[in-house]
């Protein structure tokens, strides 16, 4: 056992805290007289009726003083023994135990995630305000709305990472020789199709690759394969489309688990938990695979993709190649029939690229498994796929991959170009490591350079060194496009974005971006695009969007990082003319890539390793002679591996465009395990989940579930007003009550958690609920105890009205739960905390739904108000006879009338709360719904999950079938 000092430490502070305090209620309330030396002759002051019986100050003794601390110290002493509890369990490691299995695992992984997302919370924080700095919007409110989407983004990759993981699934088999099939399928959202598919067979051993411009589709089309698009996306597939056997629509993704592994396009994003260990065992662990089989499934696993020396890194400290590795680690870990992995090669240097692509053909030609890929970057992978497919026009089509566009070559720099930006001996260090060492350089107006170095190099860091260090000198504006650049997006349309970045130039911004998607625009296409919330654009048209804003202003430096990251090679033309444009304009460019073909068209080459620059490659073409590797090449290449290896004969995979059909002749299905390889299926000696099946009864259990949800609430009121519930016993149980109010709320909240438990089955609610409670425990950390300023309280009641009644209840327990945790601060009031909050977030999800958005706002605003005192007032009636002790004017007195006590309760509150704390609360709820109110309102919406996604009547026809799964804001 350890003991942790933080918690104790927290815990005396909390206890002297307490005794002062009782000592200045003492000496405030004439409750410090005595018989003993007189040390402050204060004057006696009696209050006017109806508080006449009051009497404030009055002499001070040293008896008096004494007896008031002796009359603390049991509570001092209770507060004592709760931090030492602290000091010596490991809570969080209890919550995630919690998480695996028991009538509590749905809170308690909710309570776990929230705990594995708080260390990432200030990192998004800086990285937000860096990106709003680098716009040149001040640091405030306006943050919120990037920070939140950013956290609410997380929300819904985490709650994707569950869903595939099998949180709450049930085991099935699948069809091993059959991995994908589809006939006449469209895919789509709302009444648009994205993308049809005519006939397609995909066999196992096979490696498929799917190219296709930005936005053309392709990560849909993964999604869809996977499930994700009609289960947790609200989009709807129209047609055939199997997975292992089974039809991808009516089966949910976490029913597939074990049979589909899927690699999403941003891994860091969807990391469910703190150490990578976890991360790839956690499939294992959510259907209650014994602790040995997990560990030496990852060990096994881990070794065999190459990353045994990550597994005790926490996740958020990887590289882009580490976590895609160890995301394809926790994908195969399961063995599954089929590995989607989309983009890859997005983030990752050469060498990562090579190693994942070796990867993925092993996996594909000796595991067995059907693996398929969408990429842009297809030079690394086309010589050994299977099957080549390419999105064209909304159609999945066979065919040649479109070959690469050559970039331009960027114009000679004239000799005597003035330097516009210069460093001298920049260095950065980040946590005693350092990340750039003693960087020299300079830029001259007019020459394109590019910063290239494998993945951890520093270029990112030296980037956003060169924007602000004091040893860097810069003629004009330097602007920098951040690799994290959905950070600087402050408006919830894209046509308010380019209105905003227009205020400090003369330049048409949304012109730069539409020439940057090669689009008219005036064309309706692209008005569309102008209406869509900036993050519902695809990540290629996000990179595009984040460029024309930032070009705005015309800047004599221009900083990017990755500037054709996400890109098909016309849009790479397309942004790499913008900024070729810009360097013949005169303004200086600097570009940190992984691409060689970037490298190639520069004038000259900044190579960086280890954070060290090293020596200028003025000769661009020995840098395209050296560096160069084609995107892409035709399917037939001569000597490609693909043109030559022939696909097995029991596999046959095909696809036509839409429309037209073939006979296929597939194996018969099978339900025999493969070999013990890495591709194959689970062992005997694991546990099985039970298959899920309807229960009778279960309309009376959801009737029982909600009589024990009132009931429990019920009891919780009666705890907190337990001064009045004392009067209604026997004289000789009083004494009592007290004791028994303490021990049934915490009883109370584990019965309001059980039955809540239920609802916290969908991965969304699950995800969603664990990273709005860390965004709250955080907030709740940072502004609790300066002058009642609770802006919690805002995060609360927004949730709840988004989200509903009962997710506004979670809410605000979890977030209690959660902050105590980080503190160390668990005790006897938590409980009380826990429902008092929950009552807050709870009654802003019960009021009026049919309202206009202002009136919507201010009606959310007298809650505010109403909330903040009532929260007040409840929390202190249970602790007012705690605070003040027995002996003075305002103390409880057992037996007294009611009014009496409850003059004394309301004075206590007015002194101490009503006109201090809970005004500053209510002040600091309604200015931030009245700032932020609406644009966090917008963020959680967009966050919700859909209900049911309607298949468009134009598409419908016999024999398709939809399905989007029910929202889990509504349903268990």
């Amino acid at each position: 056992m350890t003991l942790r000092p933080g918690p104790l430490r927290a815990a005396a502070a909390l206890a002297a805290t307490f005794v002062a305090v009782r000592v200045v209620y003492r000496v405030l309330f004439h409750g410090a007289d005595g018989s003993g030396a007189v040390l402050l002759a204060l004057p006696s002051v009696r209050l006017p009726p109806p508080f006449a019986h009051v009497v404030l100050l009055g002499p001070v003794t040293t008896d008096g003083l004494r007896d008031a601390a002796a009359s603390a110290l049991p509570i001092a002493l209770t507060i004592l023994a709760f931090g030492v509890l602290n000091a010596l369990v490991d809570l969080p490691r209890l919550f995630v135990r919690g998480a695996r299995r028991g009538p509590l695992s749905g809170i308690a992984r909710a309570v776990a995630i929230a705990w594995a997302t708080l260390p990432s919370l200030a990192d998004a924080g800086r990285a937000v305000r860096f990106a709003q700095r680098l716009r040149g919007e001040r640091a405030g409110v306006r943050m919120l709305a990037p920070l939140l989407q950013r956290t609410l983004e997380r929300a819904g990759g985490i709650a994707a990472a569950l869903e595939l993981r099998g949180l709450a699934g049930r085991a099935l088999d699948g069809d091993c020789l059959e991995p994908a099939t589809a006939e006449d399928v469209s895919i789509g959202f709302g009444s648009a199709p994205v993308v049809r598919v005519g006939t397609l067979a995909l066999g196992t051993k096979s490696l498929t690759l799917v190219s296709g411009p930005t936005g053309s589709g392709k990560s849909t089309l993964l999604r869809a394969l996977s499930g994700l698009h009609t289960h947790v996306d609200g989009g709807w597939v129209d047609g055939a489309l199997q997975v292992a056997g089974h039809p991808r629509t009516a089966v949910p993704p976490r029913d597939l688990s074990r049979l589909v592994g899927v690699v999403p396009q941003h891994p860091r994003e969807a990391f469910a938990t703190e150490l990578v260990r976890d991360e790839i065992g956690l499939a294992l662990e959510l259907r209650g695979v014994a602790r040995t089989i997990v560990a030496a499934r990852v060990a096994e696993v881990a070794a065999r993709v190459g990353i045994e020396p990550l597994l005790d890194r926490p996740t958020r400290g990887l590289s882009a190649g580490e976590a895609t590795l160890v995301a394809l680690a926790a994908a195969v870990v399961e063995r599954p029939i089929v590995l989607l992995v989309d983009e890859p090669f997005a983030d990752l240097d050469s060498r990562a690229r090579a190693r994942v692509a070796a990867l993925l053909d092993a996996l594909a030609h000796e595991a067995g498994m059907c693996v398929v890929v969408a990429e842009h970057r297809v030079a690394g992978l086309v010589a050994m796929a299977d099957v080549r497919l390419r999105i064209r026009n909304g159609v999945l089509v066979d065919g040649v991959v479109a070959p690469a566009v050559a970039l331009s070559v960027a114009p000679a720099v004239a000799p005597d170009a003035p330097v516009v930006l210069r460093a001298e001996g920049v260095t950065v260090r980040h946590r005693g490591v350092v990340a750039v060492d003693a960087a020299i350089l300079s830029l001259r107006a007019g020459e394109l350079v590019a910063l290239v170095g494998p993945n951890g190099a520093g270029k990112s860091t030296l980037l956003a060194a060169l924007t602000g260090d004091p040893r860097v000198t810069a003629e004009g504006r330097v602007a920098l496009v951040p690799d994290a650049s959905d950070d600087l997006f402050v408006s919830d349309s894209v046509a308010a974005e380019c209105r905003r970045a227009d205020r400090r130039s003369t330049a048409r911004t949304a012109t730069r971006f539409a020439r940057f998607l090669g689009l008219d625009p005036d064309s309706r296409e692209f008005a569309a695009r102008l209406a869509r919330h900036p993050r519902d654009l695809s990540v290629g048209e996000r990179r595009c969007l984040a460029l024309a804003i930032q070009l705005a202003g015309s800047p004599t430096t221009l900083l990017v990082d990755e500037p054709t990251r996400g890109l098909d090679p016309d849009a790479r033309r397309l942004v790499w003319a913008a900024l070729t444009s810009l360097a013949a304009d005169g303004a200086a460019v600097l570009v940190a890539s992984h691409e060689p073909e970037v490298a190639a068209a520069a004038d000259r080459v900044l190579p960086m390793r280890g954070g060290v620059v090293g020596a200028v490659v003025a000769d661009a073409g020995a840098a395209r002679a050296h560096s160069a590797i084609p995107d892409a090449v035709p399917v037939d290449a001569p000597g490609s591996r693909g043109a030559s290896r022939e696909a097995p004969a029991d596999q046959n995979p095909r696809v036509d465009t839409l429309g037209s059909r073939r006979d296929h002749a597939l194996p018969a299905r099978t339900t025999d395990g493969f070999d013990e390889t890495l591709g194959s299926r689970r062992g005997a000696n694991e546990a099985h989940d039970d298959r899920q099946r309807p229960r009778p009864g279960r309309h009376r259990g959801g009737r029982l579930a909600l009589v024990a949800l009132i009931a429990a609430n019920v009891v919780a009121l009666g705890a907190f007003c337990w001064p009045l519930v004392a009067n209604a016993v026997p004289a000789d149980a009083q004494a009592a009550v007290p004791a028994a109010a303490l021990g049934l709320a915490p009883l109370a909240a584990l019965v309001v958690v059980a039955t809540l438990d239920g609802t916290v089955r969908s991965a969304h609610m699950l995800a969603l609920l664990g990273t709005l409670a860390a965004i709250g425990a955080a907030v709740r950390i940072a502004s609790t105890g300066v002058g009642g300023v609770e802006a919690v309280f805002i995060l609360l009641i927004l949730a709840g009205r988004a989200f509903g009644a009962r997710f506004g209840m979670l809410l605000g327990m979890a977030t209690i739960a959660l902050s105590t945790l980080v503190t160390g601060t668990f005790g006897p009031w938590t409980p009380f905390q826990m429902f008092a909050c929950a009552w807050v977030g709870a009654g802003a999800g019960l009021l009026p739904r049919r309202v206009s958005a202002r009136t919507e706002i201010a009606m959310l605003c007298v809650y505010g108000v109403l909330a903040s005192y009532a929260f007040g007032l409840i929390m202190n009636f249970w602790y007012w006879p705690f605070a003040v002790g027995f002996g003075t004017d305002i103390s409880y007195t057992p037996g007294a009338p009611l009014s009496l006590n409850l003059s004394r309760f309301l004075l206590y509150s007015l002194v101490t709360s009503t006109l201090s704390w809970d005004t500053l609360r209510a002040i600091t709820t309604v200015v931030g719904i009245l700032v932020i109110g609406r644009a966090v309102l917008s963020a959680l919406r967009r966050a919700k999950p859909l209900t049911a996604a309607a298949l468009p009547s134009s598409l419908s026809r016999s024999g398709a079938s939809t399905h989007a799964g029910r929202s889990p804001l509504t349903s268990a």
